[in-house]
């Protein structure tokens, strides 16, 4: 026979599984919280040095966060957000570049040839912000001059979605 201590027991334990579920069955099924993109540049530029850094070729825009004329994403929803960013260095100039929050830069990637016979660098970086709803995210300029991509597959991107 079964003591009212075991009955609590089992009944908290069932409890929890079901807030369990019930947390699991909205975060895949909700598709108002499903929200990704990733941006690309598809013309290079030799003189690029300042402001923001416009992926004109959206390859996924889920939750319609990322703005392809600004440039700058905006959060739909509070959140964890994990974004990634990578740039390709103009022949043998050097570019840096800063993932920005609301004005402040977080990280930076940096591609820098090495070399002066033309040889492009790639550089990449990654971060994970908490956001709150309208908050802004961009890539800005922070030195160097140009990049250079890809027209039909950019090699210089933009990516961020919510975990």
């Amino acid at each position: 026979m079964q003591s009212e201590y075991d009955y609590m027991k089992l009944s908290s334990t069932v409890s929890s599984l079901e807030v369990f579920r019930m947390n699991v069955t909205r975060n895949k099924c909700d598709l108002s919280q499903r929200i990704a993109f990733t941006a690309g540049v598809t013309s290079d530029s030799s003189s690029w040095n300042s402001g923001t850094l416009v992926y004109n070729k959206v390859i996924n825009n889920v939750g319609g966060g990322y703005n392809p004329s600004t440039g700058i994403f905006t959060a739909p929803v509070e959140g964890d957000y994990v974004f990634y960013v990578s740039i390709q260095s103009y022949g043998s100039k050097h570019i840096l570049i800063d993932i920005v929050l609301n004005g402040s830069s977080k990280v930076r990637a940096t591609a820098y040839s090495y070399t002066s016979n033309e040889a492009e660098d790639v550089g990449t970086n990654l971060v994970t912000l908490r956001l709150q709803k309208r908050d802004k995210v961009w890539v800005k300029h922070y030195s160097g001059t140009g990049y250079d991509t890809y027209t039909d597959a950019p090699s210089v991107t933009f990516s961020g979605f919510l975990i």
